[in-house]
């Protein structure tokens, strides 16, 4: 391997996608081009919905607009450098460019685990305390809340491309994967200190597994009180859309910890899982949160409707 370098100018990082399956590489790339156009244009069309219609200026549409957003910058900021590794093959990659790709995941991510947990106390609210819904979700909580999701991410972020940044590379590091993350850069490091590795774990433990407990905590209070509603009807809407909500986050917070897992044992975990864990932790949820959170939803639904027929009538 090519000898130590600790300067950032002049080391590459070189990405190679599925190292045992580059031949396939290529059918590979389809289902993931499906899924980048999908994140896409539905992110943009949940949004757009939102912030035209007047009947969607409510703070359980804020807060998915929000989320579309992120979702919309997570695909456009990695998408596009995945799918290239997957077409053209071996992708050199300037390791400044690379740490910033790594700090932009690192704040989506957060910023996506702290907007889905907002989401579902609004929702505990609607459905647990919906006398004090109005009282408690004001556009004041939606705002502070956003910024403070924002700010929590910014500063888990930003130490990681530091910390990565203090380890030694070599001129070329070989990256089976086909994007940067943090796990799979310091992997990579021709030396990992205990403060980059600790770091990691501390973000899991302060971020993810609260954010993941409260989650599950307040669905598990909205389910009970669905339960209990006399209207069978009610019940089986009520439990359709809290299982799909609660599928679609169980899949965020379950590819996020195969991911870790693969990462902490990649001596025994073949690359090619390695890295579709990562690819799926990125695609998944910015594919199915404009259907699941949006399109599902009955009001965006029944306007996209309206939209289509308009269109029918004037072409």
């Amino acid at each position: 391997m090519a000898a130590t370098n600790s300067s950032t100018e002049d080391v590459d990082f070189l990405l190679i996608a599925f190292p045992a399956s580059q031949d396939l590489q290529y059918l590979i790339s389809v289902p993931f081009s499906i899924m980048f156009l999908v994140a896409l244009f539905g992110n943009i069309t949940v949004f757009l919905i939102i912030v035209t219609e007047n009947s969607l200026q409510e703070p359980m549409y804020y807060f998915m607009s929000i989320l579309s957003v992120t979702d919309f910058l997570i695909s456009v900021t990695v998408l596009p450098e995945m799918l290239t590794v997957l077409w053209f093959g071996e992708q050199a990659i300037k390791l400044n460019v690379c740490f910033t790709q790594m700090t932009f995941i690192a704040v989506f991510a957060a910023m996506e685990s702290a907007m889905l947990l907002l989401m579902a106390f609004d929702r505990y609210t609607a459905v647990c305390n919906p006398l004090r819904y109005s009282g408690i979700i004001t556009n004041t909580f939606v705002l502070k809340g956003s910024l403070l999701a924002a700010a929590r991410s910014l500063c888990t972020a930003v130490p990681l491309p530091l910390l990565a940044a203090m380890l030694p590379f070599c001129r070329v590091s070989i990256l089976s994967h086909v994007f940067c993350e943090y796990p799979a850069v310091i992997n990579v490091a021709c030396a990992r200190t205990s403060l980059s590795i600790a770091y990691l774990y501390a973000l899991l433990i302060v971020g993810a597994v609260p954010d993941a407990a409260l989650i599950c905590l307040s669905y598990f209070m909205i389910v009970k009180a669905v339960l209990n509603l006399k209207s069978k009807e009610s019940r089986e809407n009520a439990i359709s859309t809290c299982s799909s909500h609660f599928f679609l986050i169980l899949s965020f917070y379950l590819s996020a910890a195969l991911t870790l897992v693969a990462s902490i044992f990649e001596n025994k975990i073949p690359a090619n899982i390695r890295v579709l864990f990562s690819a799926l932790y990125i695609t998944i949820p910015s594919t199915l949160n404009p259907l699941i959170y949006g399109i599902k939803t009955k009001e965006i639904r029944q306007i996209i409707m309206k939209h289509l027929r308009t269109f029918r009538i004037v072409s």
